[in-house]
């Protein structure tokens, strides 16, 4: 649990920092320093170094873990929550960088294990989604897990700094074509004219200009 709404407006500056430059190799200074506070102050808020880094896992963890149940009475339901997950993985891509799990594995392993617990707590609460649009015929019969474990891997590969380049695709469309794939190996062929493309192609746009 959070302390307060400080350290939280404290951990979102930090963020971002996070994405780029391994934890491990910030001083309690350059920390304070991002943070904007005084070394004194940032004691106030948190007991040690370990309790910040503990507590941006904890956040991430929470936003992976807080897609809805939702009855998903009809075609258009799914099929929206098929979207809102390949939301989710694309800023879960965008948040919890190589940079930022490598330094977990190498520095911090128990908050890399309880992260890999989290992704794979994700992946089997999802799965019954899934399964239950397979039954009644909206998604064709794909592997659940195998569906979503790709988002990881093929999202991390168009977010290294050389993809564009070598492949000759900008990150926005790379994005977009990946969703399409995403969206024919998914969605039967009677009901894939019900999905609002529209959707994704903001989300996209809004998230990319953030970076």
């Amino acid at each position: 649990m959070r302390k307060s709404s400080n350290s939280d407006q404290l951990i979102e500056k930090l963020k971002p920092v996070i994405r780029k430059t391994p934890y491990s190799q910030l001083t309690t200074d350059t920390i304070a320093n991002y943070m904007d506070v005084s070394k004194a102050t940032l004691y106030k808020h948190f007991t040690s170094r370990d309790e910040i880094i503990e507590k941006v896992v904890v956040y991430y963890m929470d936003y992976i873990a807080e897609e809805e149940e939702g009855n998903n009475s009809n075609e258009y339901e799914y099929i929206e929550k098929f979207q809102k997950i390949f939301d989710h993985s694309l800023k879960g891509v965008i948040f919890v960088t190589d940079i930022f799990l490598e330094d977990l594995h190498d520095n911090y392993h128990h908050l890399y294990e309880r992260w890999q617990t989290a992704i794979q707590k994700r992946y089997t609460k999802l799965s019954s989604f899934f399964e239950s649009g397979i039954e009644k015929g909206i998604f064709n019969n794909i592997n659940p897990i195998l569906f979503m474990i790709q988002d990881d891997s093929v999202l991390r590969k168009m977010f290294e700094p050389s993809f564009s380049v070598r492949y000759n695709v900008t990150l926005k469309q790379a994005i977009l074509d990946y969703y399409q794939m995403k969206k024919f190996q998914l969605i039967a062929p009677e009901w894939l004219g019900i999905a609002d493309d529209d959707l994704i192609i903001k989300e996209v746009e809004f998230v990319l200009k953030k970076l």
